[in-house]
């Protein structure tokens, strides 16, 4: 499983690769909804998640209030001082429901 993740990674391009070994851990083909934070920021709910997803690469048509999509991707690493609304996440994948 670790072997298929790193492959999809190193496909994704550099940028999303450091994502992956920065990541907290990989969350695959997941049902959630976006929400909208702010003003300018959506985030992703998820059954059986605790916290807030807050993608950082979220596709503009999929930045809609109550928009059901199927997701994967990784949970960002961050700090115990940094304090976030959420989880910071790089998706992979993401489409309508």
């Amino acid at each position: 499983m670790l072997k298929n993740t790193l492959e999809k990674a190193v496909r994704a391009g550099a940028n999303e690769l450091r994502s992956f070994f920065n990541a907290k851990f990989t969350i695959s083909n997941k049902e959630g909804e976006i929400f909208l934070l702010d003003n300018v920021n959506f985030g992703i709910r998820s059954k059986g998640y605790p916290r807030p997803l807050l993608p950082c690469n979220l596709p503009a048509a999929l930045q809609k209030t109550g928009k059901q999509i199927i997701f994967s991707g990784a949970i960002k690493e961050t700090k115990p001082e940094e304090l976030w609304a959420g989880e910071p996440f790089v998706l992979t994948k993401a489409e309508e429901k």
